[in-house]
């Protein structure tokens, strides 16, 4: 499965790419909205969709959130089926509320668990493209 993780905490996008790809997965990074923003082509009105197999987003980022993050994903008619999985620390549970409202796929709280994680995305993925 090819994942896009997206996270401004340069430790965890490290740590969680590396389990990702430990699970057997391709995991392209970026440490901002901005930076997704850019790879998924979001910005190019003419520019097609990359192609990923679902998106992992940070909630809580400076500048763009995770929210408006996705909130661009599903306005972008090529990603509107594509998985999107919230992650964050966050307890406030209407910030995750928000975040599934904007069209996440799912949610994971940190901190992960570094056994299960690439197993855990897989299925999560699963339950969102059924």
């Amino acid at each position: 499965m090819k994942i896009l993780l997206v996270d401004d905490d340069e430790l965890f996008l490290e740590f969680a790419a590396t389990m990702l790809r430990s699970g057997g997965h391709e995991v392209e990074t970026c440490a901002s909205a901005g930076e997704a923003i850019a790879t998924l082509n979001l910005d190019a009105e003419r520019k097609p969709p990359r192609d990923f197999d679902a998106v992992l987003i940070d909630i809580v980022m400076p500048e763009v959130s995770g929210t408006e993050l996705c909130s661009l994903i599903r306005g972008h008619p090529g990603y509107r089926d594509l998985p999107v999985i919230m992650i964050s620390a966050t307890r406030d549970m209407s910030l995750i509320d928000q975040a599934l409202t904007a069209g996440g796929s799912s949610y994971i709280q940190k901190p992960i668990q570094a056994n299960t994680f690439a197993e855990e995305i897989q299925r999560k993925v699963e339950d969102a493209r059924s």
